[in-house]
């Protein structure tokens, strides 16, 4: 089983999102990757429990997935041991990671950094599609290797030194905002699962 972990604050809005339009591109893009593809999410300040947003509820609801079941879960260190990849939803989030779990930094990276350097990563990795696990676990491999190369920022996968690798936290904003934020999610999930995918299932 390959574990896809993403990470936010409250795990009330950002990671959850970023969680369930993952899952809706697995299952439309890469079918022949969901049997043993698994995405969950935490929060580095969340309470245990909690529902997600009002608002990320409906947001889902737009985009036509459900997030009403969704209870928050705090990020730990056996969850970060856990996983395969990490994407943090802003560079707060890798500070924490590194702080929790120093090791965990090598498999983690902010979702809109790896997204704002596709083209690069594709350039060296090619765009053959991924077909199974192995095939996954090597592609991950490559795509760090890689992404370390273009990034050589102490060990964090992120723009350091501008907002341009955070996501925005639409806690308290209006459901414009959390539709903003979820369009922001959705495209650069869909550069980042090119990135360690290949190309979708099935497209020319």
């Amino acid at each position: 089983m390959i574990e896809v972990l993403f990470v936010c604050t409250g795990n009330m809005c950002r990671s959850p999102m970023a969680e369930s339009l993952f899952q809706a591109r697995l299952l439309r893009d890469y079918p022949q990757l969901a049997p043993f593809v698994l995405a969950h999410s935490a929060g580095t300040s969340a309470v245990e429990g909690n529902p997600a947003s009002s608002a990320a509820v409906q947001t889902m609801d737009l985009w036509g997935t459900d997030l009403s079941g969704h209870r928050a879960g705090e990020l730990n260190p056996n969850l970060l041991r856990g996983a395969d990849l990490v994407v943090a939803m802003a560079r707060e989030h890798l500070l924490a990671i590194g702080r929790m779990h120093p090791d965990a930094l090598a498999k983690s990276v902010a979702l809109k950094h790896v997204a704002g350097v596709e083209d690069e990563l594709l350039e060296r990795l090619g765009e053959e599609t991924v077909l199974d696990e192995e095939g996954v676990r090597r592609r991950l491999g490559r795509a760090f290797e890689e992404l370390r190369k273009l990034s050589p920022q102490n060990g964090f996968l992120a723009d350091v030194e501008s907002r341009a690798s955070d996501i925005i936290d639409p806690i308290g904003g209006s459901l414009r905002v959390y539709l903003g934020v979820a369009e922001d999610i959705d495209k650069s999930l869909e550069a980042a699962m090119r990135v360690f995918f290949g190309e979708p299932h099935g497209r020319p």
